[in-house]
This record gives C-alpha cells, sequence and structure tokens, in this order.
C-alpha cells in the first residue's frame, strides 16, 4: 500500500509535468505528496570555479534560493487542483536525498536530459537517487502528456534479483492495471526455456491477482540491446508505464545501473519505474 509520495525538484527549470503526475497517483491512492527542492552544495564545485569570493558565493546561494521559490510556487499551483494532501520541504545536495525517503513509499523526479549543466548533474542525481534510496523510483519524461499511467504497464523480465524486486515493489501498482504485458528480450528464440520462464512469472503475478501476459521479443534490425526491443514494444502495444530493475554488473557505482537501464532512464517516451 502506498501512503507516502515524495517529487524531487531541482534547479531553474519546470517541473510541471512530473509534480502533475505525482499529485494524480497521490490522489488515486489517497497518499500524502511532498514536494522536496534539491539545492547543489556550492562546495562541490570548487573545483570547477576554484576558490569562491564570498560575493560569487553568495550569489550562487541567492539564485539557488531563487529557484526553490520559483519550484514551490509551481509544486502548490498545480497541487491545488488535485485532491492530495501535500507538504513542502527545501534541502542540500549533501543530505537531500536520503532524509526524506527514508519516509516515502514512492519516489518522482523528472527524466534527465542527456546534457546537464556543470551546476546540477541531473543524470548523476537520478541514479544516486535509485541506487541510495533503494526505494522505487518513478522516472516521468519532460513532455509526457498523460496525466495518469499504469493502466497498461510493461515489465521488463528477466530472472535476476533486481528484478524481482521491482516486481515486488510494484505489485500494488500492477493489480490495478487493466493488463501487464511480460516482456522477456531474447537475442535467440529458445521455446524450452521461454515457456519456463513465461510460466513462472504469470503464475507469480496471477498469484497476486495481476492481469498479464508474457511476450519474448528478439533484437530488430536497427536496435542495438534490451532497451531498444523493450521501448518498441511499449510503442507496438501502448504500453503506459515500463517496470524495470536497476541492473548491471560493475562494481563502480558510476556504471552500476547497467546500459540498458541508463538507456531506458533517459529515452523512455512513457514513465519508467526503476528499483534496484
Amino acid at each position: 500500500m502506498i501512503k507516502r509520495v515524495l517529487v524531487y525538484l531541482y534547479g531553474d527549470l519546470s517541473h510541471s509535468t512530473v509534480i502533475r503526475s505525482a499529485a494524480a497517483f497521490a490522489t488515486q491512492h489517497g497518499a500524502l505528496l511532498t514536494g522536496l527542492f534539491i539545492k547543489p552544495d556550492i562546495m562541490n564545485y570548487a573545483t570547477v570555479y576554484g576558490e569562491y569570493p564570498l560575493n560569487l558565493a553568495q550569489s550562487f546561494v541567492d539564485l539557488q534560493k531563487s529557484y526553490a521559490d520559483k519550484a514551490e510556487a509551481e509544486f502548490n499551483s498545480i497541487t491545488g487542483d488535485f485532491d492530495c494532501n501535500t507538504q513542502w520541504h527545501t534541502s542540500s545536495e549533501v543530505e537531500g536525498q536520503l532524509s526524506p525517503a527514508m519516509y516515502a513509499d514512492l519516489l518522482f523526479v523528472t527524466q534527465p536530459r542527456t546534457e546537464s549543466s556543470v551546476v546540477f548533474n541531473d543524470a548523476d542525481f537520478t541514479d544516486n537517487l535509485i541506487m541510495d534510496t533503494g526505494l522505487p523510483t518513478i522516472v516521468v519524461p519532460e513532455d509526457w502528456e498523460a496525466e495518469k499511467f499504469g493502466a497498461h504497464p510493461m515489465l521488463g523480465w528477466k530472472p535476476s534479483k533486481e528484478v524481482v524486486g521491482a516486481v515486488r515493489h510494484s505489485l500494488s501498482l500492477m493489480r490495478g492495471a487493466d493488463k501487464v504485458d511480460i516482456v522477456s528480450v531474447v537475442r535467440k528464440q529458445d521455446k524450452d526455456r521461454e515457456l519456463i520462464d513465461g510460466v513462472e512469472i504469470s503464475a507469480y503475478l496471477s498469484a497476486h491477482g495481476v492481469q498479464c501476459e508474457f511476450f519474448t521479443e528478439t533484437f530488430g534490425q536497427d536496435e542495438k540491446n534490451e532497451a531498444d526491443a523493450l521501448r518498441r514494444h511499449a510503442d507496438e502495444q501502448g504500453c503506459d508505464l515500463m517496470i524495470i530493475g536497476g541492473y548491471g554488473h560493475s562494481r563502480f557505482r558510476e556504471v552500476v545501473l547497467g546500459g540498458v537501464t541508463r538507456s531506458l532512464l533517459r529515452q523512455s517516451q512513457v514513465p519508467v519505474l526503476v528499483s534496484h
């Protein structure tokens, strides 16, 4: 049961899409919605700008406060159209990710852009958010037009602990869906293996009251990895949410989420729920 939703905001950009998506979700589930603006830590950028003159440091602080005020006004304006309880917090980049998330069930964040400013790397922020909190995080594309999502989710399936964790984190969402597509991407068809995988995960979800269907997808002509095949399936079948595990094979933090996960987070045209 989801009762506390947290939406992360940052920088000088509009967050109207992710705020509206989070507010609609919180209203649907009777959850408290918290807006949290994250201010960059000025000391993180000393190596970029050299030693800060006091006036430059103060200008940086004032600028971030103006961004926070703008985000709060946008948050209050949008959530005022929804029937959900809200609260607002502002925090620094150093402490802002973990503490509020300890008391949330689900996180929302805007899809990272392919290029980030030197003052705030939103791609790293999103990756670290997923890694540090361990909570299911919904990444919403900036151009997502629908207010609601989740009527027809797609589960990107492979038998790994990360994906199984994503399944368990999203059971309540999948139970409320009209249909869930379970999609396994394979390089080469193996009917026996696919049958075993499909029966097991389908039986598990069905036991939890989820209406689901299992699919296997092979790579298309111009597709380079699993992310391309998953995006194609979602587009062709009209899926309005992707559910994936944040899996990777490297021990290094900067690449631990893996190329497939990163690609989906940055390029998906529908919201992505990711759990690590």
